[in-house]
């Protein structure tokens, strides 16, 4: 669970934050892709490691994920995840390679790092 210390204003103030931070990454992302990139306003939400997976879709459900651990003055994780069928557009995009599919179980080294730097950017 998390600490009840934390408010609606907190709440309030990382929305802002991953505003401000989803409006550069998809610039970013624009760029890299050489495509429009439409985006929404991030959800923010305290939720329990359980709770996260089933806004993800459920156990059942395959995705790619990417774990950000979060250090410094601040310290906490951060899940993006994406439909395993959209990462792989994301990163057929990217590396330029329409063989790519993180469902094979055998994934290039470049697609995994493209991932990686996706994470990176958001």
């Amino acid at each position: 669970m998390y600490d009840n210390k934390i408010t609606s204003v907190h709440l309030d103030v990382l929305k802002e934050i991953g505003n401000i931070g989803a409006a550069h990454a998809a610039t970013a992302l624009s760029t890299l892709l050489n495509k429009k990139i439409d985006m929404k306003v991030p959800k923010v939400e305290m939720v329990s490691f359980d709770e996260m997976m089933d806004l993800a879709g459920g156990p059942e459900r395959v995705v790619a994920g990417i774990y950000l651990r979060i250090e410094g003055d601040v310290t906490g994780s951060m899940f993006f995840v994406l439909p395993v069928e959209q990462a792989n557009r994301f990163i057929r995009r990217l590396i330029q390679d329409e063989s790519f599919d993180f469902q094979t179980g055998e994934v290039s080294e470049i697609g995994v790092s493209a991932m990686q730097e996706l994470g990176n950017i958001l």
